[in-house]
């Protein structure tokens, strides 16, 4: 799936930090690639995305796998497209002061949907999500 209703814009990356979910930083008991290099194959991440949506009450997509909008002539999103799986969404929240909630929010693979609320056009959301990678 791609990114919808977003421009890119105003839209961004605010924070997307690895997070240790294992045991002591010492230990080897977690996966590894290539085996016996103490390199995790894959990790737990918090993202914070800040992204401006094109048109009110809408189905709205940000896909972690897609670095651009969905413009006529796209606009890279900066820091998305190294993909991911996301595993909770934590929030989505309407930034631009007018306090209208997002509804419909889920997560399906690499993206994160929601729907606007009416009135919000051009209102920046920030999502806060963990992701798999």
């Amino acid at each position: 799936m791609a990114n919808t209703n977003l421009t890119g814009t105003g839209s961004a990356v605010v924070m997307d930090q690895r997070m240790w979910s294992g045991s002591d930083n010492t230990s080897t008991a977690w996966l590894q690639s290539p085996i016996g290099s103490n390199a995790a194959a894959g990790a737990l991440h918090l993202m914070v995305v800040d992204v401006v949506v094109t048109a009110a009450s809408t189905p709205t997509v940000v896909d972690l796998a897609d670095a651009d909008s969905d413009e006529g002539s796209p606009v890279a999103i900066t820091g998305l497209g190294n993909g991911g799986t996301v595993l909770e969404v934590l929030s989505v929240t309407n930034r631009s002061g007018g306090n209208e909630l997002p509804t419909l929010v889920r997560a399906s693979g690499s993206t994160v949907a929601f729907t606007t609320a009416s009135g919000t056009a051009g209102d920046t959301h920030r999502v806060t999500l963990l992701y798999y990678a």
